[in-house]
């Protein structure tokens, strides 16, 4: 735009020179017509031998986290840059890469960005753009390095050991002593291989003890089945509201929550994703049920590639589902067998989806629910009715408010009983 100003300013200065015989007129058309040369050569030449280099130390991450990367910019020029405006596009909230920097001939700069994740989800880092100009602005340039990576970051999770998982409902204690023909966690011996047995049940260290092949048999694991469903329809989530005195919504104290826990989404997916890491930590099959506009089963499994998947799942659902959570337990009632446990972390304190889960318990699959108080967090119906329906129907109920620890919230009470709602 100040080129095209001084080109009009050089064409009226032409025009006013024909009208007017002023001996100075041609005097500054001629210093005009020259600074637009030179600055339009100094334009040319500002970002000639300008390279950049990205380094990037990982492409996952988890709330909580802080991504490190190094930027670094090379001038391969005889003449130094005077001002280079580097301007970084990435997605990732926070992320704080642009500078202005001087580059000395034949020389570089670099600087490290150390960025916190805040937010979940899949965020693209890059690309990443070079202004320059001439040092009156009439013909600025750029030059952009299209280059970029997706980063994923993970949900952030918590240690939730304390947290009272179901026990198997076979008898036997940890293993049951029968011999199962699928491979379980529990090896229950060897013995020498008979054509038919599968291959990947051979115990290479007792093959090579012994000189022939040796299998190994495995008793039947009664642990239940852990099926996580995490409730995503739309209108029954809440986001955190303050007022302006810093005091909670219900007008309790306020407390120091931590700030990507700021909504009833982020409480859940967090809850889920420390359960389902607690589960796979000690050896349990689970799976997740996530009820979002895309409708996410993960199938229960305890492999070392579950957690990956789970988490990568979680780091994008978000609450834009439709599909009301009874409806969601009705259509994966199949899922559950009386071997399974299912544990239901929501919001909805709409008790229809708690009937439906009593229908459930009615089967003999157990269940377990986590209730992220909406009205903790902002203006909601009480959670009072479907507490007292769970409990009458013996259902373990537990409580989680807005700035509670979740650890600590999942914590047995000692003595407690199954039934009980937990108050934070």
């Amino acid at each position: 735009m100040g080129a095209f100003k001084v080109v009009v300013l050089v064409l009226a200065i032409v025009a006013f020179a024909q009208i007017n015989d002023w001996p100075y007129l041609d005097e500054t058309l001629a210093a005009v017509v020259a600074l637009l040369v030179v600055a339009w050569i100094w334009s040319r030449l500002s970002l000639r031998g300008v390279g950049l280099v990205r380094e990037t130390a990982t492409d996952r991450a988890q709330v909580g986290q802080r991504l490190r990367e190094r930027i670094r910019v090379r001038n391969g020029g005889r003449f130094a840059k005077l001002w280079l405006e580097v301007r970084d596009y990435s997605t990732l909230p926070g992320h704080r890469a642009s500078r202005v920097l001087h580059v000395a001939g034949r020389g570089s700069v670099a600087w490290d960005v150390e960025t916190e994740c805040a937010r979940r989800g899949r965020f693209r880092i890059g690309p990443l753009a070079v202004r320059s100009g001439d040092p009156f602005g009439l013909f600025p340039t750029r030059l952009t390095v299209p280059e970029s990576h997706e980063l994923i970051v993970y949900p952030a999770t918590v240690d939730v050991s304390g947290f009272a998982f179901p026990q198997g409902t076979l008898a036997g204690g940890s293993a049951t002593e029968r011999r199962n023909p699928v491979v379980t966690q529990s090896v229950a011996g060897i013995r020498e291989y008979v054509i038919g047995d599968a291959y990947n049940r051979i115990s290479w260290p007792a093959t090579a003890r012994a000189g022939r092949l040796m299998i190994k048999e495995f008793d039947l694991d009664p642990t239940a089945d852990i099926w996580l469903v995490l409730d995503l329809e739309r209108q029954v989530h809440r986001a955190a509201v303050r007022r302006r005195d810093g005091a909670a919504t219900n007008a309790q104290p306020a407390p120091v929550p931590i700030p990507w826990l700021d909504s009833t989404e982020e409480y859940a997916v967090t809850i889920v994703a420390s359960l389902a890491r607690r589960c796979l930590e000690t050896g349990r099959k689970v799976g997740v049920i996530a009820t979002g506009a895309h409708h996410e089963v993960i199938a229960a499994d305890r492999s070392d590639r579950q957690g990956v998947k789970i988490l990568e799942t979680l780091a994008v659902v978000r609450s834009d589902g439709e599909q009301p959570l009874a409806e969601t337990l009705l259509a994966e009632a199949r899922r559950f067998t009386r071997q399974s446990t299912v544990i239901v972390v929501t919001p909805s304190v709409d008790e229809a989806w708690a009937s439906a889960l009593v229908g459930l318990t009615g089967r003999r699959v157990r269940a377990s629910v986590i209730l992220v108080e909406p009205e903790s967090f902002a203006p909601a119906p009480s959670a009072l009715m479907v507490v007292g329906r769970l409990i009458a129907s013996g259902i373990s109920t537990t409580l989680v408010k807005h700035g509670d620890e979740i650890g600590a919230a999942l914590t047995a009470i000692p003595g407690s009983v199954a039934g009980r709602a937990r108050y934070g």
